[in-house]
């Protein structure tokens, strides 16, 4: 055995050096030799004590096949296929740039518009009122409920309420202070750092965060000297600078830290454990599954920032040599699975807290429910087709990836596989738990209480840092009173052990072992928090913030939409609409995009903002920068050492697999929705009868 292993290495060291010009002529040869091989190692897998093939078993050369250079056509042909066909299909719905197929607003759309502009302009006529006005300050951000009595103001007052928050907070519209000069400035240093943060290994190696924080400095700077020589206002760096997101990210990173090293072999390990498999398809399918399960649950920032170190950990263990698959199986399902319920992802979030109705968790849930089944259907196959070499290993194409999938079949690679998987547990078996300890148990506990805040709807910020708090004092009692202490007995060179030094006070008193300072968790896990990663996200939002003052993605949000923006959910325009929020989203991220629209739209239906959230959310996983859960994957393997989760690498499958999941889903949604295309508060949601009454009043407030 150990001579054939020799003559084999041999072999494939020829071949490797040869691969380039006799590709050809040893393929039949290599095939045979492979074979064989697989054939010997199944033979022997039942021998325990064979540690040569449990050392080295021959499925880490199939982990690792070596293959030649993608051309452009063949990385990038499928993602310009798909941008060149939603082109074509939106301006063949719409018309072209005429948007000759848009049909003229109906009766209902134009009641609508009507009524909104007479609200509108009702609100603003409203008396000042100073106690209002005290109240507004107290409020800050927020304009409380929609549903206020006759005697606190109604209707009326909570519309006068939101009106104040969409135009002072979510929406400062000071584009008419620039000069064309200063837009045009601020857009391309805006577009310049867009480039860098997209592509960070094309420049300096500065890295993503630095990137993004001299990003923001410099916007800040170059606002300031526009605003000197009067091509622009005032730049509120410190109101573009959104706390919610940071506090948010800060106390998971607090809770991820204190689950995984709280205690070995607790909850986390065994959410990790439960992750793995042998073979790869089945591996990357549970990541998918507990992806969109736990983006949806929770939040899609917090799953991805837990497990990209879990996933990281697992392709190590099986020793893969590409781990896009896995990293891209957590984070476009995260994404996806975020869309599912309101609490899924930040951009749901502030859509219910800015719709102008009701829309209730089981209502939005029951709507996203068939649209983002077909898109997870999509992706699903995208990853399965895009790396069915990694996944199906010795597959032969298509074909055999259903059989492998639907009948259980398994190719000689798989089968290597699992034995080695095996081969490796029997020479190193897994001791059995005695259950669940304490600290488990209260792990448990203390993550179930978190859970469940998160989706009774209190506030994300204070649950997640409040469960970091809660955890670092249980961790800090548990090492103090239950952990072994630390031997920190020294030795000489033969071994024996020295006698512990004496140290002495300023007084020269000696210091007992008992009176040393102990460590604290501000020395050990506090530093272990990713603050780089808080600095991205405050240098984005420094250089969004500045590019949407410019009012350059108003403009071009208006100019793209013509006549389709009174009907931007209405079929045909609904797909030129996604296209558009898909590119915005972006360029100038899904957030800003949202508070945009509020603006813009101020009394949209839920079904409105159901397209809206859909489309905002899928369109993440168009390219890295598109979605904070891509960030966030990317930086977290980075920094245990996985860099290969780059721009270069997700766009050439986030583009296809986007447009096909986004537009499938669109449809379905246009096609099946539960959500009323009409606005109660507005009062618009009324039968043919009360519209006509409408129309034969005299004014708005007789109707009313």
């Amino acid at each position: 055995l150990l001579a054939y292993n020799t003559i084999y290495n041999s072999i494939l060291f020829i071949l490797d050096r040869n691969y380039l010009s006799h590709h050809s002529l040893f393929h039949c040869k290599t095939n045979t030799i492979r074979y064989f091989n697989l054939n010997l190692y199944h033979t022997m897998s039942d021998l325990e004590t064979n540690t040569l093939l449990v050392d080295q078993p021959p499925a880490v050369a199939y982990q690792q096949p070596r293959s030649r250079k993608q051309s452009f056509m063949r990385k990038w042909g499928p993602a310009l296929v798909a941008i060149a066909g939603v082109i074509a299909l939106n301006f063949a719905l719409i018309g072209g740039p005429s948007f000759s197929n848009v049909p003229a607003l109906n009766e209902k759309q134009l009641f609508a518009r009507k009524l909104g502009a007479e609200r509108t302009a009702a609100v603003e006529a409203m008396d000042f009122d100073f106690e209002k006005a005290k109240l507004d300050r107290k409020m800050g951000r927020n304009f409380g409920s929609r549903n206020l009595s006759e005697s606190d103001g109604g209707i009326m007052e909570y519309t006068r309420r939101r009106h104040r928050v969409l135009g002072d907070y979510v929406h400062e519209d000071v584009s008419d202070q620039f000069t064309a000069f200063g837009k045009w400035t601020v857009s391309i240093i805006y577009f310049a750092f867009w480039v860098f943060l997209m592509f960070p290994n094309w420049f300096l190696p500065i890295g993503r965060p630095g990137i993004a924080l001299g990003g923001g400095l410099t916007m800040v700077v170059y606002r300031f000297i526009l605003y000197s020589f009067g091509h622009g206002p005032v730049f509120d760096a410190e109101k573009v600078i959104i706390l919610e997101p940071l506090f948010l990210l800060f106390g998971l990173m607090l809770t991820t830290i204190y689950l995984e090293k709280m205690e070995r072999g607790g909850l986390f390990d065994k959410l990790r454990n439960s992750l793995d498999d042998p073979v790869n398809w089945k591996r990357s399918w549970k990541i998918m599954l507990m992806s969109t399960i736990g983006s949806a649950a929770v939040m899609n920032d917090s799953v991805v920032l837990i497990f990209s170190g879990v996933v990281v950990d697992l392709c190590v263990r099986h020793k893969v040599a590409n781990s896009m698959p896995y990293l891209l199986s957590l984070a476009s399902t995260a994404n996806i699975g975020s869309a599912f319920t309101m609490t899924g992802n930040p951009q749901n979030i502030l859509i219910v807290s800015l719709a102008y109705d009701d829309i209730s968790w089981t209502e939005f849930l029951m709507n996203m429910v068939l649209p983002v089944l077909g898109a997870s259907l999509v992706n699903t196959i995208m990853v399965f087709l895009w790396y069915g070499q990694e996944l199906f290993p010795g597959s032969s194409g298509i074909g055999e990836h259903l059989a492998i999938l639907f009948t259980g079949r398994k190719t000689p690679e798989i089968i290597a596989l699992e034995n080695a998987h095996q081969a490796k547990l029997a020479q190193n078996p897994v001791e059995e738990s005695g259950g669940w300890s304490i600290w488990s148990k209260l792990q448990v506990l203390i993550a179930a209480i978190f859970l469940s805040c998160f989706a009774l709807g209190y506030d994300v910020c204070v649950v997640s840092i409040s469960t970091g708090c809660v955890l670092m004092v249980v961790n800090a009692y548990k090492h103090q009173h239950y952990d072994p202490r630390d031997d920190l007995t020294e030795y000489d060179a033969e071994g024996n052990a020295l006698p512990p030094k004496r140290m002495y006070d300023m007084d020269g008193n000696e210091i007992e072992p008992e009176e040393e300072e102990l460590i604290t968790e501000s020395e050990t896990t506090l530093t272990e928090v990713d603050y780089g990663l808080l600095l991205l996200f405050m240098g984005q939002f420094l250089l969004i913030g500045s590019f949407d003052d410019t009012g350059v993605p108003q403009a071009f949000f208006a100019f793209t939409m013509g006549d389709c923006a009174d009907q931007m959910t209405s079929v045909p325009c609904v797909y030129w609409f996604v296209m558009i929020i898909t590119i915005l989203s972006n360029v100038a991220s899904n957030v800003p995009v949202c508070q945009m629209l509020a603006a813009t739209f101020p009394y949209a239906t839920p079904y409105d903002w159901m397209q809206v959230s859909f489309s905002a959310t899928i369109a993440g996983n168009l390219t890295m920068l598109g979605s904070a859960a891509n960030m966030i994957v990317a930086f977290q393997a980075a920094k245990v050492g996985d860099r290969s989760f780059t721009s270069e690498r997700h766009a050439p499958f986030g583009i296809p697999s986007t447009i096909l999941s986004l537009y499938l889903g669109t449809f379905i949604l246009s096609s099946i929705h539960f959500a009323p295309e009409c606005s109660e508060k507005l009062g618009t949601c009324v039968d043919e009868d009360e519209y006509y009454q409408y129309e034969n009043a005299n004014n708005a407030d007789d109707y009313y």
